[in-house]
């Protein structure tokens, strides 16, 4: 992943009215993301993670709690063995907020700094 001025960037607290991102703002923010980030169906920022055991998934939860604690922003997590599923949106507005961007960011980052034997 290029350095995104995402991850320099901290989450910022959604007052509700706040309308949800363009389309087009959204795809510029996904590309800053790498690539590998989509968005799914239900029109959130989402990624799966592999890696090739249980506990590879269980400690990288652990880091991507530490920083939605410090950014206040909370993604949706699904564990399975070898696999870890992030699912970001602003639940406030039902919708995308540059913060979701920003989390993503830095969860992509907490992943590249992940030990190579750990990931697929």
């Amino acid at each position: 992943m290029e350095e995104s001025c995402l991850i320099n960037k901290s989450c910022v607290p959604c007052q509700g009215g706040t309308p949800p991102l363009d389309q087009s703002t959204v795809e510029k923010l996904l590309s800053e993301l790498g690539g590998s980030w989509q968005i799914n169906p239900a029109g959130h920022v989402y990624k799966q993670f592999k890696f090739k055991d249980f506990m590879g998934p269980v400690g990288f939860v652990n880091k991507i709690a530490e920083i939605a604690e410090r950014e206040g922003h909370h993604p949706d997590l699904s564990v399975a063995w070898g696999l870890c599923a992030v699912e970001i949106w602003t639940h406030k507005i039902n919708g995308l907020t540059e913060s979701d961007f920003i989390l993503a960011a830095k969860i992509e980052a907490a992943f590249a700094g992940e030990k190579a034997e750990q990931v697929y």
